[in-house]
């Protein structure tokens, strides 16, 4: 087989989707991004868009011909709602057409593309916190328990909609309270949303921030993610509690996972557990008193692991693909 052969592979999250086409030795051709394409929270017509950009952008640049392309892995958060819907699935069908993929095109869990973007064992777990938030155990690769993920409006605890969620309601809270705007991150929600109290004495004083919060989607609430960090870094007190209450929603959304499989490695990934940052610290803190010894990797790129499992299917499990690996995903 040619080091040259191209394959395609994708993250689609709710925030930003990605696509990179890479060689299977390795060398990454092209590369786009593009804005969030989770047809649970933009719909499928909007998702279809975003994606086929992306996928054109990454072609373009990588100059391959998408009918060159011999095999590409879509991770998808609600990929088993997505299958299960039968006019959604008919219209991602028409979009591999209309984008001219002639190989065949495997839509895999957002869990599945995250837990391969840090550990190449076949067996483990991975806690997935961006948008939303899902744990899953994992058995050859593929989740054999799911955990969260229920969408914004039914859960997602600890998620970045989450999170954005609870610092406008703190807002709100001090505002209904009469106890007005104190500290960096009500400040930096109102800004945010170009909000202002109304003045002092009305019976709705943050009635201006629920009619923005309103007037944008839910999942753009997972934008306020970096104001509760920043004032978490500068000692806000709200902030503070946010990060503690996201950090134990999370450890025990992986303790459920975690039950099925005791063993194997704990793969942490999404935006909200970038490595370093004080969700990830909290969480990962809570892992070494609950699970002492056990393995924790960060799953940081994932459209790079959808790359490697898409490579799988040429390569085979073997020593080629753990190089690849090494490699591709670092």
């Amino acid at each position: 087989m040619a080091d040259g052969t191209a394959v395609l592979g994708l993250d689609v999250g709710g925030t930003w989707t990605r696509a990179l086409v890479a060689g299977v030795d390795g060398a990454r051709l092209g590369a786009a991004r593009h804005a969030g394409a989770n047809p649970l929270a933009h719909g499928v017509r909007a998702a279809a868009v975003h994606i086929g950009e992306a996928v054109a952008e990454a072609l373009a640049a990588a100059e391959v011909e998408a009918s060159g392309v011999r095999a590409c892995v879509v991770g998808m958060a609600g990929a088993s709602k997505l299958a299960a819907d039968p006019e959604a699935a008919g219209a991602f069908a028409e979009l591999w057409k209309h984008v001219g993929l002639g190989c065949e095109v495997e839509i895999v869990a957002d869990a599945t593309t995250a837990y391969a973007a840090g550990s190449t064992s076949a067996d483990g777990v991975v806690l997935l916190a961006g948008t939303g938030a899902v744990a899953a155990t994992m058995r050859g690769r593929r989740p054999a328990t799911v955990h969260g993920g229920h969408g914004w409006l039914l859960g997602d605890e600890g998620s970045g909609y989450w999170i954005g969620r609870e610092a406008v309601r703190a807002t709100l809270a001090a505002l209904d309270d009469g106890a007005g705007v104190s500290g960096n991150l009500m400040r930096a929600v109102l800004a945010g949303y170009g909000a202002e109290p109304v003045g002092h004495g009305t019976a709705r004083p943050g009635a201006g921030l629920i009619a923005a919060v309103n007037a944008r989607p839910a999942v753009e609430l997972a934008g306020i993610v970096p104001l509760v960090v920043a004032a978490y870094e500068d000692g806000d007190p709200v902030a503070e509690r946010i990060v503690a209450d996201a950090a134990e929603a999370l450890v025990r959304l992986l303790a459920r996972a975690r039950a099925a499989s005791e063993s194997g490695p704990i793969v942490l990934a999404g935006g909200v557990l970038t490595p370093g940052s004080c969700v990830y610290e909290a969480v990962c803190a809570a892992i070494g008193e609950a699970w002492p010894g056990a393995s924790v990797a960060a799953g940081v790129d994932g459209v790079a692991a959808a790359v490697w499992l898409a490579a799988l299917r040429l390569l085979g499990d073997g020593a080629e693909a753990q190089d690849l690996h090494g490699r591709l995903v670092g």
